[in-house]
């Protein structure tokens, strides 16, 4: 079932898996997320901007 929350804290706040997903993720993409943090409503959400992310830290890696 999805439940909308207000941002990420909210999100993690209130889904111990969200939380722990999240705290698991590398330190960059962590920080990445905190500047979207009001686009992360959902545990869905989470996955889906993280693994944006990492897919956009990795392109930016193979370019230098």
């Amino acid at each position: 079932m999805r439940r909308d929350h207000a941002d990420l804290y909210a999100l993690c706040r209130h889904d111990p898996e969200a939380d722990a997903y999240f705290q698991a993720l590398p330190e960059e993409i962590r920080y990445q997320l905190s500047g979207r943090m009001k686009q992360v409503n959902t545990f869905s959400d989470l996955r889906s901007h993280a693994d944006t992310i990492m897919k956009e830290v990795s392109g930016w890696q193979s370019k230098g």
